[in-house]
């Protein structure tokens, strides 16, 4: 079987492969930095790579669908989704299943404070960053101070072992 097409270009951009067998199960990380990927270059990278350890993702063209495919990865552990306004907290239920995350990075996007109470499961989580108000604001307006540690000292029950980087200001 021969890579073709879209996927071909992935892989060759990615590791230079040419040959499908050559494709790893498991790459300690993937970044892509103020880029033109979207959803659908993505695809390959996780329709064949199971275990992925890092994932970066700064200013780029990805939007919940991307969230969605990212929540089949296995042994995730750190996740930065900064600056997307496109990722929206349709894409909550999907980061809950990553178990496995210990850094989480979802500032300047849609999710904001008042919607991590959803990332329940995310018991291994150590570091959250996270804009207290949607994309559209997040660069001039924050919430009241004390607002924000009053909802951080309810998050801590969800997630006890967790920093809460708010606006980029670290609350406990």
């Amino acid at each position: 079987m021969k890579l073709k097409g879209k996927e071909k270009n992935f892989w060759w951009d990615f590791a230079r492969i040419k040959d499908p067998r050559k494709i790893p199960d498991e790459i300690p990380g993937f970044t892509s930095i103020d880029s033109i990927d979207d959803d659908e270059y993505l695809v390959p990278l996780f329709e064949r790579v199971k275990i992925i350890h890092s994932l970066y993702f700064k200013e780029t063209r990805i939007t919940d669908e991307t969230v969605r495919m990212i929540s089949n990865v296995q042994q995730l552990k750190s996740l930065t989704l900064m600056k997307h306004p496109k990722i929206t907290p349709k894409s909550l239920p999907y980061l809950n299943q990553l178990t496995d995350l210990e850094y989480l990075d979802v500032w300047r996007t849609e999710i904001t404070l008042k919607d991590i109470y959803q990332l329940d499961h995310l018991k291994n989580l150590k570091e959250l960053y996270v804009a207290s108000l949607g994309y559209e604001f997040s660069t001039h307006s924050q919430m009241d101070s004390e607002l924000i540690l009053e909802e951080v000292i309810n998050l801590e029950s969800i997630l006890p072992n967790c920093k809460f980087y708010v606006d980029h200001h670290l609350y406990r």
